[in-house]
């Protein structure tokens, strides 16, 4: 049966050449474009950078923040806080926030207690404006001991409320902590964030808390400085929260923030040092209050490393597939050789079917020839018996020369029969039995009128040699039940072909006749004698049996050189 064309060999590695020609076109589609993708990839990256950069800023910040409201909310609930309780709030508070240089908790009326950070030791300071003579009390203790509280020199006093952070707290309308930028920050940029609380009491009167935190110790934590990568952050007026070293990159950022802190602006930007290219921009960071400004440089190198990785991957798939291809290549080559010898060993092999049929054709024709002129010389010689009968005197021996002509008439009958069949190697048994029985029957007309017949060969086949000797045998089991079994009345003959359990065959001839003595058979029947003869001739035997007639078995096998066979 021959296979769909859809999972032919051929169009299989059709099949899947078109695909690998496909894969070849976009992996060289893919490598034409490495820059354009280190483009994209560059503005991807930097777009998560930045959104990750500003939202870890506002983190931070927020924790400020909730630490003044916290704080706030302890001074809201107490009319009047002594100092050793603010003493006990803050320095814990302090002690975990590093960038936090001060805390200071203001009045209306311009008196203030301020903790600050100095140096390593704390110091506590106390203004009362409510007095004739303003007086500044100062405590100074180390940070890490526990030293009593030593007097100081008192500094110069100054009002808070002229402090910027003073009047953004009052200005604030969103009722929370705000953030303000000192005005002259010196080395370090000081940022302030204050509340405004209000007393529970009647009075009017409220309070301004405020931090005074070092924003490069407040955002140290988002510094990233690599090779690739490099942030930076600077206040509302792009002065620097962090400190920009003097590397290639640091180079590259101060040269940026040059260029761009005269207007300010946060478009995205491509710069180069040398060979080497980034991508960059700042955004800026909105707080209550002011903002803060991040910014990203992203350098390409990495990417291009990394993009010339997957480029070496991508090659030598490309490599892999062009090897593949040739290796598809010689397959289909040699497919194809395999086809075209297999298409000539099918003409070969046609035409030898065709010289075979046609010269069993030509066999058969000239077996058919032979047993026809086998036939024909037999009848010849049938009829010069029949001639020679009609010159022997005496009626006995006239009678057995005339049993000499039924036996050629019979062998005549059987080739007769054989040559008509549609297929001498393999000879269907029964229709040639069943022809030769009735061939027989009209032999003995009128007398075999009253008797019938039936065949069972079970669908057997066999050769022409074996299927002559079976016709012999028949027409003498057959003469023999015709003259011997039915004197008077009519009859039956079942004629059977068996296959014993030993892979023999067996021929029963059974009639319902008046039977016969099996003691007397080969002294008194000629007929059986022959049968016997011809059924040692099939390496088989013969053997009668008495059962309400006669029945006759003969055991036969195939030729015994093998030329032919029987099946079914």
């Amino acid at each position: 049966m021959a296979k769909p064309w859809f999972i032919s060999e051929r169009w299989l590695i059709i099949g899947i050449s078109v695909l690998m020609v496909l894969t070849l076109a976009m992996l060289a589609r893919v490598l034409a474009n490495t820059k354009e993708r280190g483009e994209r990839l560059g503005m991807l990256m930097l777009a998560r950078a930045l959104e990750s950069q500003e939202e870890r800023v506002k983190l931070i910040t927020r924790t400020y923040t909730w630490d003044m409201e916290q704080q706030a909310d302890r001074i809201r609930q107490e009319d009047t806080i002594d100092d050793a309780a603010l003493l006990r709030r803050w320095l814990p508070l302090m002690r975990n926030r590093y960038a936090i240089r001060a805390i200071g908790l203001s009045d209306d009326q311009g008196n203030e207690r301020v903790l600050q950070r100095a140096g390593s030791k704390w110091r506590f300071i106390k203004s009362d404006r409510s007095t004739d003579e303003p007086l500044t009390l100062m405590t100074l203790w180390p940070i890490n001991g526990v030293e009593p509280p030593l007097p100081d020199t008192v500094p110069a006093r100054t009002d808070p409320r002229g402090a910027i952070w003073f009047s953004h707290a009052l200005e604030n309308r969103k009722d929370g902590p705000v953030w303000s930028e000192s005005e002259d920050p010196g080395e370090t940029l000081i940022l302030h964030l204050s509340m405004l609380i209000r007393r529970n009491s009647d009075n009017g009167a409220f309070g301004i808390l405020h931090f005074d935190i070092a924003g490069d110790a407040m955002l140290a934590d988002l510094n990233q400085w690599t090779p690739d990568i490099a942030t930076v952050l600077l206040d509302s007026k792009w002065r620097s929260l962090s400190l920009i070293d003097t590397s290639t990159i640091g180079r590259v950022w101060t040269q940026v923030l040059n260029d761009r802190r005269a207007d300010h602006s946060t478009n995205i930007f491509r710069t180069s040092l040398g060979d080497q290219r980034w991508v960059g921009r700042i955004i800026p960071v909105q707080l209550n209050g002011t903002r803060f400004h991040t910014g990203i440089l992203i350098g390409f190198e990495g990417i291009e490393r990394w993009i010339g990785e997957g480029r070496i991957g991508l090659l030598a798939v490309l490599g892999l597939l062009l090897l593949l291809g040739l290796m598809l290549a010689l397959v289909f080559i040699q497919s194809r050789s395999a086809e075209r010898r297999v298409l000539r060993q099918e003409r070969r092999s046609h035409l030898q079917a065709r010289n075979l049929a046609q010269a069993i054709g030509e066999r058969e024709v000239l077996d058919r020839e032979v047993h026809h002129r086998v036939k024909n010389n037999l009848q010849v010689v049938s009829s010069l018996l029949n001639l020679q009968a009609q010159r022997v005197p005496g009626a006995e021996a006239r009678s057995e020369f005339m049993r000499g002509k039924r036996r050629i008439d019979s062998m005549a009958l059987v080739h007769h029969k054989l040559y008509r069949q549609k297929d001498l190697s393999a000879v269907d048994l029964g229709v040639f039995l069943d022809d030769l029985a009735k061939a027989l029957a009209a032999m003995f007309e009128p007398e075999s009128r009253s008797v019938s017949h039936s065949v069972d060969a079970a669908g057997i086949r066999c050769d022409a040699d074996t299927s002559i000797q079976l016709g012999m045998i028949l027409c003498e089991l057959l003469a023999n039940c015709h003259q011997h079994a039915f004197p008077s009345t009519g009859g039956h003959i079942s004629i059977t072909v068996r296959t014993a359990d030993d892979g023999s065959f067996i021929l029963m001839v059974k009639d319902n006749g008046k039977g016969l003595d099996p003691r007397s058979v080969k002294d008194t029947h000629l007929g059986l004698e022959v049968v016997e003869a011809l059924a040692d001739q099939l390496d088989g035997t013969l053997r009668i049996l008495n059962d309400g007639g006669t029945a006759v078995e003969v055991t036969f096998r195939t030729n015994r050189h093998g030329s032919g066979t029987i099946a079914r």
